[in-house]
């Protein structure tokens, strides 16, 4: 059923003058199309309008990382960690320092440390005496010692709570003979992002992502300026005591 004009059109002209009716339906034809192509038009600017203005806006900044104090203390109190690397950042250049003082990871082998916290407060021992021996027992590449559980000896660092940070906060108090390197009165802070150390032997053997965490601490050298060491701890695990054994017990951690 056509509609009324082209009706109107029809009888007035007959059969005769129907390719005038079919250039006028070729004619409507057309029209539909190129309103069509004009909406399309128009919505893809309206639509290019608000994603360039929505690119115009700042990305919004993440919230900071906070830590739970209480979390922070229970997974940190009288557990053992082993410094894996330690590095220097000054401007665009960073280095190992391992690579740089070699004494470095003696002393980490060696003094394996200890965190004596409660409720955010507390200070770092370390074991009084710590010896690596080959790993024929842990699978992977994880590092075995046996361990000193009955002495521990001061580091010389406290510890304290940064309520504003949300995170555990580090400061050199004194110089000690175990630790010369040590300069009093350095501060740093647990890095709160990296604190990835919530996990049980078994959990940490089966992690593609190993345990560990980080210490941040900077610092103003007099010839590269403002420099950030970054310090990785990674948590230690008791995997066999002997029975009745009181002194020593032996460890794993995954460097």
């Amino acid at each position: 059923m056509k509609c009324g004009w082209v009706s109107l059109v029809l009888e007035s002209q007959g059969k005769r003058d129907y390719p005038i009716v079919s250039q006028v339906l070729k004619m409507r034809s057309a029209m539909k199309k190129l309103l069509v192509i004009v909406f399309l038009c128009l919505a893809g600017a309206a639509q290019f309008g608000c994603g360039k203005e929505d690119n115009d806006r700042p990305d919004p900044k993440p919230e900071p990382v906070r830590l739970d104090r209480d979390t922070v203390s229970s997974w940190l109190a009288r557990n053992s960690f082993f410094i894996t690397d330690a590095w220097r950042f000054a401007g665009k250049d960073s280095v190992d320092m391992y690579k740089v003082d070699t004494l470095l990871p003696l002393y980490a082998k060696a003094a394996i440390l200890n965190f004596y916290i409660e409720k955010g407060a507390g200070s770092i021992m370390f074991h009084g005496g710590a010896s690596q021996f080959p790993n024929t027992e842990i699978p992977g590449n994880a590092l075995t010692f046996n361990l000193n559980i009955r002495i521990f000896l001061p580091t010389e660092m406290n510890l304290t709570w940064n309520e504003e940070m949300g995170t555990l906060n580090v400061e050199t108090r004194a110089k000690t003979s175990y630790f010369p390197m040590i300069v009093p009165g350095k501060k740093g802070y647990l890095d709160p992002v990296s604190f990835n150390i919530k996990m049980s032997a078994e959990q940490a053997k089966a992690a593609t992502i190993k345990p560990s965490m980080r210490f941040i601490f900077e610092d103003e050298d007099p010839k590269l300026g403002k420099v950030t060491y970054k310090i990785t701890m990674k948590p230690m695990y008791q995997y066999y005591r002997e029975p009745g054994q009181q002194a020593s017990a032996k460890y794993f951690v995954y460097p």
